[in-house]
Order: structure tokens, then sequence, then C-alpha cells
């Protein structure tokens, strides 16, 4: 089915401005935390979900039970596709890191992130940024973190539908623990930098957690938890 993944930025964008304002720090993070979600409390309603128009199934989004009593957001995709995300408002540059863990039953088989047919995978983090443009409001830059079949780790794949805008950055692949949760630590900045080559990071505007099956086919369950935005640490002044 064609459609163009990069739009889902775009409209979670559009969702969001009337859906509330963009999510701060919660009271009891830590003082250098500026986004934390653990999907246990009401915050979790804060994420709002978002499909493709050209996509007939959407996933099925729940708040899950796991090990311990742990709450965490869980999708099933089943030849399907849609996000779930949260409108932020951040510098990169004053607040770079971020870290989640995530886990997912399968890889897809037939996906290949090169080709715009089987454009699949497991799951994927969105990070929209603001783009380069002054005048242009519809000019984003998308960063996405993605579980993929095939890897290699690290690699930057364009955006088979969108290259100048979107790039996609594997995290893992079939070669990772599949059923358990696997712990990822970013820097933002420096990622964009590799993955835009050139450009300095817009203002973060949205996040969002999705998963592809449509184009290739498939199933998967995913699941993603303890999502947190920190600055960078302070140097303490000489007196």
């Amino acid at each position: 089915m064609v459609r163009n993944s990069a739009l889902i930025g775009i409209a979670l964008l559009s969702t969001l401005a009337i859906a509330e304002e963009p999510s701060q720090a919660d009271s009891t993070d830590q003082a250098e935390s500026v986004f934390h979600e653990d999907f246990e409390g009401e915050s979790a309603e804060r994420w709002v979900e978002q499909g493709f128009p050209s996509v007939a199934r959407k996933n099925q989004f729940s708040i899950a039970k796991g090990e311990k009593g742990n709450h965490y957001l869980r999708l099933e995709s089943i030849r399907s596709s849609s996000g779930r995300g949260v409108r932020l408002a951040l510098s990169v540059e004053r607040c770079p890191h971020l870290r989640w863990r995530w886990r997912v039953s399968n890889t897809i088989a037939l996906a290949d992130l090169s080709l715009r047919e089987r454009d699949d995978a497991a799951a994927k983090l969105y990070l929209v940024f603001d783009g380069p443009s002054r005048w242009n409001p519809l000019d984003k830059r998308i960063l996405v973190y993605v579980w993929d079949r095939a890897g290699p780790i690290g690699r930057i794949t364009p955006n088979a539908w969108l290259p100048e805008s979107e790039r996609m950055l594997v995290l893992e692949s079939a070669t990772s623990p599949m059923n358990e949760w696997v712990h990822e630590s970013v820097n933002l900045e420096r990622d964009f930098k590799r993955a835009f080559p050139g450009e300095e990071p817009g203002e973060l505007e949205a996040l969002a957690f999705i998963a592809d099956t449509d184009n290739a086919g498939g199933r998967v369950s995913a699941g993603l938890d303890d999502l947190t935005i920190r600055c960078r640490s302070e140097k303490p002044r000489r007196p």
C-alpha cells in the first residue's frame, strides 16, 4: 500500500496541537530530567494515536502489566500501521540524552527499509524536529530509531518515501534478544548531525512509538517503557 511514513510526524503534531500543551518535566523527576514516562499513572493519557490515511488497519495499543506489576505501552501490529505519540517542546542542544527500553516478539521477515513496498519494522521510535525553513511550517526533520530485521547496527538509511526529511538509524536487529527488554541510550544532537550532515537540530516537537507490518505483511507485539530525556550536566564554576 502506497504511503508516506514521514507524514505521521506532521499529522501527529496537528493532532497534538489541539489536544494539549507540550509535555514538561514531571514533579517527581530529577532536576536534570525534562521528560519522563513510565506509563504508571495519568501521564500515559497524554499519548495520542495517529494513523495513516492510506492504511486501513491501525495497530492496537494498550497499557499492559508486565513483571512485578510494571506497566508499559504495548502495541499489536497485524498487517497494520499507526503510532502513539506525545507533543514536546525541547532543545536537544541543551537536553540531548534520551534513554528508554523496548521489546519485540520478532522482526518482520520480508522487511527492507530501502524499498517503498517493504519499508516495515518491528518497532520505530520517531523524533520530530522543526525543520530549517523559516516560512514553511510543514518543513520537518524526522529521526527514527529502528528495530530492523537485517541491520547492520548503526546504519543510517534515508526514508524511501521522503529521503530529504527523514532518516532511520538502526539500533537493533534480528540478532538482538526477542521477548526481552533491551535498554537504549542515545545522544539526540549527535545522532541528528550524523543523520543530517551540515544541519543543526531544530526544536524537538514530538515523539512517537510505531510498528509497521502493512507493506511486507506479518505480525509483531512490541513494548515501550521508561523514556527519559535529560539535559547536559552543568559543570561546577570555579570559585
